[in-house]
């Protein structure tokens, strides 16, 4: 028999049962480092129950076990507390900054206060036969605590399988003949009579039932859109019936005492983790946004060589645009208006710009990496070998070497001609000396900080892209155009063909408006939250920055005082914003794509290496027109899109 240890004597010397003294004393000792072959908390257990066993402990010790506690024990840890994403994230906050009193006795409780971790749980599975059967025979509850924790598991599964957004998604199916509306009687039935064949079997019969449901509510989020509280939901209602198998398996004799053991201990080692809570729920609604993303970034990619001077006169078309919106831009910024009504102002100046290119047809070209991203990460997920991911990068790099220069060689001559005529319209150039002087200097490539605000302008791109997709999935979660269409105000108000009308354009236009709504607001009051932040921060977008040096530029020739070096310099800093923005955006759009779709970091690294090899043996792959006759089909089968 083991040595006495003792504190162990000290903690029983007055024959009184301190459970979570007890158990913090067994925890000290490692549950790795061995002794005689032994992991040392195996010895400290074994010293335990001879400890208990000698002052004639045992009973008090399976009373407190079996404390009316519990039933929350077994029915709670380790499943969340609320039934909603955000209540449960903000609990989770709450309780690891403000102290918490628990009841006295309380199993719950006491488990969660030791901080049990992965290893713990770990330890009780590698335990050896004997002390599994030691223990278990000690610590199992009775066959009622089962089967009332079952019980209280089957309400709250009930009341959340039975919520109205989670039956809306079977439309065709009555309340009542969802399987959770059956499921409180049946987990009675079953934990009553737990030697029951019908019982047994009428509960197996459920279980696969709601099981079947969750996974048709699944594919139907697929299908159309993700909200992060149902799908957080959804998972619970797995665990919670995943739960009630297991506990009416031993409420039958037929559980794995160990097994459970463990899991309880994982679930209380999760349970106040924020990234674990967030990891499941966050990457699906990742993955439909990025899905959405991918769908409007076909629309971006020149296959052949028509495509591809579509893309030229879309992207001049953006340019013209940009010229005017640059000129305005200028004229705002010079108002004494407030911060906030400024922001306001030019907000609305891009936005309206660029959701006016976005019902034109025209491309702004920065926006292009971000749409385009997701779209590859579709591709590669076919794992279908590599030459047609190849020739799709090759294909999004020329369209958007081809966007850039169509948005910038129409952008500069038009902002020039803005100037000039302003200044045969109005007798005077429409910018003052240092206005024009900044638009010039400010895209040299080495004065100042140009290069890092052009790839904190790829990072809002990035973000504005995000904006979209997300869109995109609420619209298509709500069934938007859809419900646009049949609604009976707007069919008595713009007739049925209008209200179809409406929903179409809806479907079209309503991601990219988020999307360039978004942009705009980034560019405007991001700069502005860092100068509230004492930083100095500016935004710098290829096409807008292209309009920016010609205006100054133009501006300082008709002064007088133009120098034609900064000029150059601040053509080749253009070049360099524009790489800039287009390989932050491109990067962290197809870093968040693949992470929400669990590729391999290997078939990445590889796919790199043959993309590279491909650059060097064929630069004009990636920057010049397509060849005659060649062309690209990168849509994924079944997309809506091909």
């Amino acid at each position: 028999m083991p040595l006495s240890d003792p504190r162990l004597d000290e903690l029983l010397s007055d024959g009184t049962l301190r459970l979570e003294f007890l158990l913090r004393w067994l925890l000290e000792a490692s549950p790795v480092d061995t002794v005689d072959g032994e992991a040392r908390r195996t010895t400290r257990l074994r010293r335990l129950h001879a400890a208990l066993t000698f002052r004639g402990l045992i009973g008090p010790l399976s009373e407190a076990w079996n404390h009316a506690s519990a039933i929350r024990l077994l029915a709670e840890t380790g499943l969340p507390d609320r039934t909603t994403l955000m209540g449960e994230g903000f609990l989770r906050i709450v309780d690891r900054i403000i102290p918490r009193l628990d009841p006295e006795g309380d199993l719950y409780a006491l488990l969660d206060r030791l901080d049990l971790n992965e290893a713990d749980a770990a330890w009780i599975e590698s335990l050896p036969a004997d002390l599994r059967i030691l223990w278990g025979s000690l610590l199992a509850p009775p066959k009622e605590i089962w089967a009332y924790a079952a019980r209280l598991l089957a309400h709250r599964a009930a009341a959340v399988g039975l919520s109205r957004d989670l039956l809306a998604l079977d439309p065709e199916g009555s309340d009542v003949d969802s399987p959770f509306f059956h499921l409180t009687r049946v987990v009675h039935d079953a934990g009553e009579h737990p030697e029951d064949v019908e019982a047994r079997a009428a509960w197996e019969t459920c279980w696969t039932a709601c099981v079947t449901t969750l996974a048709q509510a699944h594919a139907r989020l697929n299908d159309r859109g993700v909200s992060t509280d149902l799908v957080f939901r959804l998972e619970l209602l797995e665990a919670q019936l995943t739960r009630i198998g297991q506990l009416l398996d031993f409420a039958t004799g037929l559980g794995d005492g160990t097994a459970l053991a463990a899991e309880l201990v994982r679930g209380s080692a999760a349970q106040h983790g924020l990234l674990t809570l967030l990891r499941t729920t966050v990457k699906r609604l990742a993955r439909k946004v990025v899905e959405h993303t991918g769908e409007t970034g076909e629309h971006y990619i020149a296959r052949d060589r028509a495509e591809w001077w579509a893309m030229c006169k879309s992207a001049a078309g953006g340019g013209l645009l940009t010229a005017g919106t640059a000129l305005f831009k200028v004229s705002l910024a010079a108002l004494p208006l407030a911060p906030l009504l400024l922001g306001a102002a030019l907000t609305s100046n891009y936005a309206v710009s660029f959701c006016t290119m976005q019902l034109l047809g025209f491309t702004l070209a920065s926006k292009q990496p971000a749409m385009t991203a997701a779209a590859l990460a579709r591709t590669l997920e076919e794992d279908d070998g590599q030459a047609r991911e190849i020739e799709l990068v090759a294909a999004i790099t020329r369209t958007q070497v081809i966007a850039t220069l169509g948005n910038v060689l129409v952008t500069m001559p038009v902002a020039a001609g803005l100037v000039a005529g302003w200044v045969w319209l109005r007798g005077h150039v429409p910018l003052d000396h240092e206005a024009a002087l900044h638009g010039l200097q400010g895209t040299h490539p080495f004065h100042g900080w140009t290069l890092v605000f052009a790839a904190l302008t790829g990072v809002l791109l990035w973000l504005s892209s995000l904006a979209a997709g997300w869109t995109a999935n609420w619209s298509a979660y709500r069934c938007l155009p859809e419900a646009l269409a049949q609604n009976h105000r707007l069919r008595s108000w713009f007739g049925a063909s209008g209200a179809e009308a409406l929903g179409r354009f809806a479907q079209r236009h309503l991601a990219g408006f988020a999307g360039y709504t978004a942009l705009g607001a980034l560019l405007v009051f991001v700069p502005m939250a860092f100068a509230f932040a004492g930083i100095h921060a500016e935004v710098r977008h290829v096409t807008l920055q292209a309009a920016s040096l010609a205006l100054g530029a133009a501006t300082l020739w008709f002064e007088g005082t133009l120098a034609w070096k900064e000029v150059l310099w601040g053509l080749f800093g253009i070049g360099l914003i524009g790489v800039l923005n287009f390989t932050v955006s491109f990067a962290l759009a197809l870093w968040t794509a693949l992470r929400a779709r669990d590729l391999s970091g290997r078939a990445r690294r590889r796919l790199w290496l043959e993309i590279l090899k491909a650059f060097n043996r064929n630069p004009g792959r990636f920057l010049l027109p397509p060849r005659r006759g060649a062309t690209l089909d990168s849509r994924v089968p079944g997309d809506s899109h091909a």
